[in-house]
């Protein structure tokens, strides 16, 4: 029978201990230096020449949507709308570094042994699952509050719009991690290596988004085979848009929790 106090033990015992490791200096490092070189050259120069001519031409190419992109540069804070979209499209690199190791290293070394005399399987595995997510929204915190402190900086736009499209922006973020968080426990579930599993998740990653480019002219539905096809409800953002974002994404998340549980309670621990 499953015990909510053990799985809150152990989900906040993995979390801070993940804070603590040396090894996640392996996600923060990149992760925090990666935003620090975008932040420090997104300045009010940016944001005036993505609202001219030049910079909304270059928009409406890369989004191949003239509306769209003066809807997010126009309508919108520049800061956070750059924001969302670096977010969305390096997403799944960084939640892939953050939580690639929720099994395979305890599989491999045999501690679960130990852990699993006092919790289920299905209680360590929610635990890691939300322990991993807990780190991947700590950061969507952090970085979306400084995107909303540059965008104030920048007066892009009022404070009470930037406070809303930030919420927005974190709700979003929130279930487009939890999609890739469980994507990790599945392939963690299968491998007894920390590098193996970034490896294979890269590999699994890239091979469903060939797969789903070749055959998206014969099977239209083979563009969703990964939750990075949502991308479009997501970068358009409408209270809408939003809600099916976020039903698609938990679709997502509900799937790989169910077939990553379905491989560790089988594994050989």
């Amino acid at each position: 029978m499953l015990s909510l106090n053990r799985i809150i033990e152990l989900t906040l015992f993995d979390f801070f201990q993940s804070l603590l490791r040396l090894r996640s200096a392996f996600f923060f490092v990149p992760y925090f230096f990666f935003w620090f070189l975008i932040f420090d050259h997104v300045s009010v120069e940016t944001v005036e020449w993505l609202q001219g001519v030049q910079g909304l031409f270059f928009a409406s190419w890369l989004l191949e949507n003239q509306e769209l992109a003066l809807q997010l540069f126009v309508d919108r804070s520049v800061t956070l709308s750059l924001f969302l979209l670096i977010s969305i499209f390096t997403m799944p690199l960084f939640v892939m570094m953050a939580a690639n190791n929720q099994f395979s290293s305890d599989a491999s070394s045999g501690a679960f042994r130990f852990i699993l005399t006092r919790a289920t399987r299905t209680e360590l595995f929610i635990a890691r699952f939300l322990s991993a997510l807990l780190l991947v929204t700590l950061c969507i915190l952090v970085t979306s509050t400084w995107a909303f402190v540059t965008a104030w900086l920048n007066q892009d736009d009022t404070t009470l719009r930037l406070l809303s499209f930030t919420v927005e922006t974190i709700l979003i973020l929130f279930f487009y991690a939890s999609a890739f968080v469980a994507f990790m426990s599945l392939v963690s579930s299968i491998v007894n290596s920390a590098i193996a599993s970034l490896f294979l998740a890269g590999m699994l990653y890239l091979s469903l988004a060939i797969l789903s480019l070749w055959l998206r002219h014969d099977i239209s539905s083979a563009t969703f085979l990964l939750p990075s096809s949502i991308k479009p409800w997501m970068i358009d953002i409408h209270p809408r848009n939003i809600l099916i974002a976020c039903a698609a994404l938990s679709a997502y998340a509900i799937c790989y929790f169910i077939c990553g549980w379905q491989v560790f309670n089988r594994r050989s621990l």
